[in-house]
């Protein structure tokens, strides 16, 4: 039986979850979860320490599910470009979404989601701070535990999701009394929002089912603010345990179905069940197929084209049928072996070009990189800081004061002011005018973090401070 471990990390729970598969059937051989009060290095070190040689019998290795609040995850539409200028395109977008500078300075897993007309390419990509993942590194290396590849916790929970799905799927996990939101494009997360769990974790069922009825909500009207397709179905994790019937409760008018996500592995009664992630990607490892890593120089295979492969094989047909015709004729027999051969070489020719196209590209030099990433935050430095300034202030009301708007390049942007009327509902009425106002500005995007507050002791006046960020794409 080929034995795989899983360490699922996340501040609050280390989990290791140890399976084998035969005869086509992933089944779970140990499952031990410890509680940890983060993830720093001399924490996960004695952790780790306690475990023993047994709860990893039998694996070469162990392979990390990581939940860290700072793993980006994105994908992106790329037009037909060679593997290496690809890869190149997302290592910029996960520096600037991690607000890195350097190459060297994030861990990239991409892979290709699906192939769109005109020879485009959907890429899914994941990145994480190097610094995010070193005291991790330090503590399985101060263990002598070999680490074969690492994932983010969405990227494997993101893999309950249909492959080809006609909208986009949400699913939910629990882990350690937080819950996560996933929205998925196919198998890939492009939205994450967490939230944490009260009322006794996710171990209480009815108060995991208040909290995901008033939670999905909010998640939704979020989704909406930063123009995100809202999920036409929800996937419940194994650890999300609410009861059956209140299932429905959880469905509100966004929703088409809400059901719960199947695991691949069979289920053990007397060990308690690995998450959704963790099942996915054990069945996953099970079955042979591997799964971009963190660890690894990101890459993009991209497959050889159809038209490449009917080629080589009219060009081996043609061959066969000169060297037949040669053989019947006994005089040119020797002509025809001649011939053969250079056929034959021509034929290994082509084959070594078609491996030549599956050969892996890897990541440009970091200095070619480095200059791409200067010259791309100068352009991204250009804002339109005059027209800012009109705009906000043409979008105010009479009734609406502005008593602050400050911006820089990088930062966010925050317009604060008050707002009265001569009722609540008035107030409240220009204040999100104002804001839809804002929010329209092709060059501004909103970043989800705007406080409302009323003037004390005057219940007609309400003071706003609403945060956006400079659009670069």
């Amino acid at each position: 039986m080929l034995t795989h471990a899983i360490v699922e990390l996340e501040e609050g729970a280390l989990n290791v979850v140890v399976g084998g598969t035969e005869g086509g059937t992933t089944r779970l051989l140990r499952s031990l979860r410890l509680p940890v009060a983060d993830l720093g290095r001399e924490t996960l070190t004695n952790a780790l320490r306690s475990l023993g040689s047994d709860a990893l019998q039998g694996a070469s290795g162990v392979h990390i599910v990581l939940g860290e609040r700072r793993m980006q995850h994105f994908s992106s539409t790329v037009p037909k470009l060679p593997a290496a200028e690809m890869v190149a395109f997302v290592t910029r977008e996960a520096l600037r979404l991690t607000n890195l500078q350097s190459p060297s300075d994030v861990l990239i897993a991409t892979r290709i989601l699906r192939k769109l007309s005109g020879n485009r390419h959907v890429l899914g990509t994941t990145a994480l701070a190097r610094n995010a993942w070193e005291p991790i590194q330090a503590a399985f290396e101060a263990n002598h535990i070999a680490v074969l590849g690492v994932h983010s916790m969405e990227t494997c929970v993101a893999l309950a999701a249909p492959a080809a799905a006609s909208g986009t799927t949400a699913v939910i996990e629990c882990n350690a009394g937080r819950a996560r939101f996933v929205l998925c494009d196919g198998q890939n997360p492009v939205q994450v929002r967490r939230f944490l769990i009260g009322g006794g974790g996710e171990g209480n069922a009815a108060a995991l089912t208040t909290q995901l009825a008033m939670e999905l909500p909010r998640t939704f009207d979020w989704l909406r603010e930063i123009g995100q397709t809202l999920p036409s179905s929800l996937l419940l994790g194994t650890r999300v345990t609410i009861e059956d019937e209140s299932i429905e409760l959880l469905k509100g008018e966004e929703l088409g179905t809400v059901a719960r996500a199947t695991t691949p592995i069979e289920a053990v009664a007397d060990m308690a069940a690995p998450g959704i992630g963790v099942a996915m990607l054990l069945d996953r490892l099970g079955r042979g197929q591997k799964l971009p890593s963190l660890l690894d120089p990101p890459r993009v295979d991209l497959p050889v084209g159809l038209g490449r492969v009917v080629g080589v094989m009219t060009t081996l047909a043609a061959g066969l049928a000169c060297s037949v015709s040669a053989v019947v004729d006994g005089s040119a027999w020797m002509a025809g072996r001649d011939a053969l051969q250079v056929l034959s070489a021509e034929k290994q020719r082509l084959e070594a070009e078609i491996a030549s196209r599956q050969v892996t590209t890897t990541a440009p030099d970091a200095a070619t990189v480095a200059a791409d990433d200067r010259l791309q935050a100068a352009l991204r430095m250009r804002r339109p800081t005059s027209r800012l300034l009109a705009d906000v202030s043409n979008a105010a009301e009479p009734t609406l004061q502005l008593e602050e708007l400050k911006f820089a390049s990088t930062d966010r942007i925050l317009v604060t002011g008050v707002v009265s009327g001569k009722t609540r509902r008035e107030a409240l009425s220009t204040l999100a005018v104002f804001s839809q106002r804002l929010r329209a500005l092709a060059y501004l995007q909103p970043d989800g973090q705007d406080e409302v507050g009323e003037v004390q002791g005057q219940r007609n006046r309400f003071r706003f401070r609403l945060g956006m960020a400079w659009r670069n794409s």
